[in-house]
């Protein structure tokens, strides 16, 4: 066996999709908040079921207006998620079924971690056409809901015929205020999810409030790597910079 194929078969073998189902964050002294890290391995596990979700709700409905045709990313979140699922969904569509065409709408809830605006925030608005067709919205995470129901009101107000919602974790308050019709698991309230395009974004957002609560660099280091999981190398490289000016 080659080294290729041992590295390949070594990474399929460590993925426990049911773990991943319901994860728990872990905590961290005089925080609030509970850390989750996903890695790259398990969003593209979990992407692929929800593919798997869509593909059968198309084939349901084949034929019918209720069909998806449009898919907009949720901007910045649901772009990852979104680009591995455009694979899926566009490339890996069965036949007969339409092409979906996928755009953009950004919007945002949160400040940083915890720290959410009054009202949602609209960065740009639909970049395709979705009168008259089914919708689906691609976000990374439903929190409390107020962010999907803000977007399905707004997108159906554009002259969407139906509109679907998809996130790859919700949580129990989203679950309650605005179910999602496609998702692969479900965390805690409290937990707060470092998905892997926001590693970076959560060091320059966390760190400073860990060091004004008395945490030194060596223990925001311990918290990062140890407790929650970061790569090594990724907090070797940026935690001294922004530990410097937090």
């Amino acid at each position: 066996m080659s080294q290729y194929e041992k590295q390949i078969q070594s990474l399929q073998r460590g993925i426990d999709l049911d773990f991943w189902r319901k994860p728990k964050g872990v905590p961290i002294p005089d925080d609030e908040l509970h850390f989750l890290l996903i890695p790259d391995a398990i969003e593209a596990a979990a992407v692929f079921e929800l593919a798997r979700q869509v593909h059968e709700y198309q084939k349901s409905h084949a034929g019918e207006s209720d069909q998806i045709t449009s898919a907009l990313m949720v901007t910045m979140g649901g772009l990852l998620p979104s680009v591995l699922l455009f694979d899926h969904l566009v490339e890996g569509r069965y036949a007969n079924v339409p092409k979906i065409e996928f755009g953009t709408i950004g919007v945002s809830l949160y400040k940083g971690p915890g720290q959410r605006y009054d009202n949602p925030l609209v960065q740009h608005g639909i970049s395709i056409p979705v009168s008259g067709r089914t919708v689906l919205i691609i976000d990374d995470l439903a929190d409390h809901g107020g962010t999907m129901n803000f977007l399905k009101t707004y997108i159906a107000e554009s002259g969407a015929r139906k509109i679907l919602t998809l996130a790859m974790y919700t949580k129990p308050a989203a679950q309650k205020t605005s179910p999602i019709d496609f998702c692969f698991g479900e965390t805690p309230q409290d937990t707060w999810i470092i998905t892997p395009r926001e590693r970076v974004e959560t060091l320059v957002k966390r760190v400073p409030f860990w060091k004004q609560n008395g945490a030194s660099e060596q223990e925001c280091r311990h918290r990062l790597i140890k407790l929650i999981g970061y790569p090594a190398e990724i907090v070797e490289y940026y935690l001294p910079l922004i530990y410097k000016h937090a």
